[in-house]
């Protein structure tokens, strides 16, 4: 008897109430939302920190990008500037090149020009020299007379010889004593056409 009493005591101690089931079962739910909530706050604060500190690191970098930008675009307007100053300038040498080039094309032809009419005008004055070489080599040379017309013709049309000097000689040949007819251009005896004609070269 005694146990079957004891058998029943521990069966009532033993059996539990369906409010102690929930009981139970909500604390052990609240035990593992604590848990869960504890989980979660450590993600967000990893996560926010995390953030925080992106956000930082992009603040400084859009800062430090922001004065790169402005160093820029100060070096950008201030080269724009020496650009269009060098393209002014650039045009002023350009402009000066081409008179420059325009002035030694037309100091090229004046030169040449001036060395054309510089070899004729030598290339006549050679031709007087030789044709008073030549005179003075024939009065040297023959010891028979001429007459003067026909030496002075060829010194007369000579454009190089002076009128002044020209005249010298026509009336050095001219002159003699009264009564005597017209004077020799070619005097071998007493040389005196050769010191005439000779006198003239550095005239020439």
């Amino acid at each position: 008897m005694r146990a079957v009493c004891a058998l029943g005591v521990a069966a009532s101690a033993v059996q539990v109430t369906p409010l102690q089931k929930v009981v139970e079962m909500l604390e052990g739910m609240l035990a593992k939302s604590k848990d869960e909530k504890h989980e979660e706050v450590v993600r967000f604060n990893t996560f926010k920190q995390w953030c925080d500190d992106t956000n930082n690191a992009k603040r400084a970098t859009v800062k430090d990008e922001k004065h790169s930008i402005s160093k820029l675009t100060a070096s950008i307007e201030k080269d724009t500037a020496t650009i269009a100053h060098l393209d002014d300038e650039l045009a002023r040498l350009n402009d000066d090149l081409a008179a420059w080039q325009g002035d030694l094309k037309a100091a090229a032809g004046i030169r040449k020009k001036e060395n054309i009419d510089f070899m004729e005008q030598h290339k006549d004055y050679t031709t007087s020299i030789d044709q008073l070489n030549q005179a003075v080599e024939s009065i040297k040379s023959h010891s028979h007379d001429a007459p003067q017309s026909s030496a002075l013709l060829q010194l007369q049309n000579n454009k190089l010889i002076p009128t002044s000097a020209y005249r010298v000689l026509q009336a050095f040949l001219q002159s003699g004593d009264d009564g005597v007819p017209e004077a020799n251009a070619y005097e071998s005896q007493s040389g005196g056409g050769v010191g005439g004609l000779t006198g003239l070269r550095p005239q020439i």
